[in-house]
């Protein structure tokens, strides 16, 4: 039997992770606590360990996960942070990796939104949630299906705080303001709009800024300087792999070519679990290039965007720099999450 916590990669969602597993062995003997986004990573996971039983712990849930839970009628946890909460305790744990925090929360953020309303769910709220941990694991054993007696619900949550485990928001609002500039404008375009829309299902255009994307054929390189071209055709620029809610969405991708570009092609490609828009580019001039291009994320779809740039034939000169991406939808689903999620700054 598996047990599923969706959630944002904070400190609330560790804790209802460990609940969740600690009620299912009191309530049904040994069970392991498993991490995976998809299908594929849980099957794979559960070969690993040989457990016949496991919460699943997903952080960037897929389309097919979800699909698969609904028609099957499961119940499940679907835990919601404040975002900017999420990545604060993100950077705290990379603290020299601002742009990889910001990458798993806002992956996980728009992972979580197709969750929230759906059938099966129950959602627990941080701000909400979070200040009675006795009356929460017990709404979770309830909602699993999990019978524990209410002294094994205290026996649990007292041994959780024991171990440590607590979800303390304090100082998020400094760590969160303490960010650079830079790394302000980084998390504030990917992240930003996610605040907003998890409490009212409005998502306002989403930006990803130059630090989130890679080179083409150094995938363990930042694309913050100018990219060179010389040389065969290949991927120059790929990333962010950040995930996006399902819906109809447009991109307008910023680039800047040198005077030597202007004689290539360049391929642009938006990525997911296949191949979902491309179009060839040439820039008309120097300098900055805007390009536009419409696209659709499926319902089902369980892997991150990449947006990339590839020359089309060899080069003998020229660089070209990456200024951003900016994505708007046109009809994502809207999250049902009140403005819980949002209060946690705000108190």
């Amino acid at each position: 039997m598996l047990y599923f916590v969706i959630g944002l990669p904070g400190r609330f969602t560790e804790w209802c992770d460990a609940a969740a597993a600690e009620i299912a062995r009191r309530a049904l003997g040994p069970t392991e606590l498993i991490r995976g986004n998809t299908l594929e990573e849980i099957s794979l996971a559960l070969i690993h360990t040989g457990a016949s039983r496991a919460v699943v712990a997903s952080r960037q849930p897929g389309g097919r996960l979800r699909s698969a839970l609904v028609e099957a009628g499961r119940s499940f946890l679907v835990v919601v942070e404040d975002p900017r909460t999420a990545l604060a305790e993100a950077v705290h744990r990379q603290p020299n990796d601002v742009a990889a925090a910001a990458q798993l929360v806002a992956s996980s953020c728009a992972g979580i939104t197709r969750y929230v309303s759906s059938p099966g769910a129950l959602a627990l709220f941080r701000d909400r949630d979070g200040s009675n941990p006795v009356i929460t694991a017990r709404a979770i054993a309830h909602h699993l299906a999990l019978n524990v007696s209410d002294a094994d619900i205290v026996e649990i949550v007292d041994d959780l705080a024991g171990a440590g485990l607590t979800f303390e928001r304090s100082g998020v609002a400094v760590q969160w303001h303490g960010l650079g500039v830079e790394e302000q404008r980084v998390v504030d375009g990917a992240i930003g709009p996610f605040v907003t829309y998890l409490a009212t299902g409005n998502l306002s255009p989403i930006i990803w800024e130059r630090e989130l994307f890679f080179l083409g054929d150094r995938p363990t390189e930042r694309a913050t300087g100018v990219i060179d071209v010389t040389g065969r055709a290949r991927r120059r620029l790929d990333g962010p792999y950040i995930m996006l809610p399902p819906g109809s969405w447009s991109l307008s991708l910023r680039v800047l070519f040198t005077r030597e570009t202007t004689e290539h092609d360049f391929l642009l490609e938006v990525v997911a679990d296949r191949p979902v828009a491309s179009r060839t580019i040439r820039p008309h001039a120097e300098g900055a290039f805007e390009v536009d291009l419409a696209f659709t994320i499926e319902d089902t779809t369980d892997h991150p965007i990449a947006i990339r740039l590839s020359t089309q034939r060899a080069a003998f000169d020229g660089t070209v720099a990456v200024v951003g991406a900016v994505l708007t939808t046109h009809g994502a689903p809207l999250a049902e999450t009140g403005s819980a999620a949002v209060a946690a700054l705000e108190g």
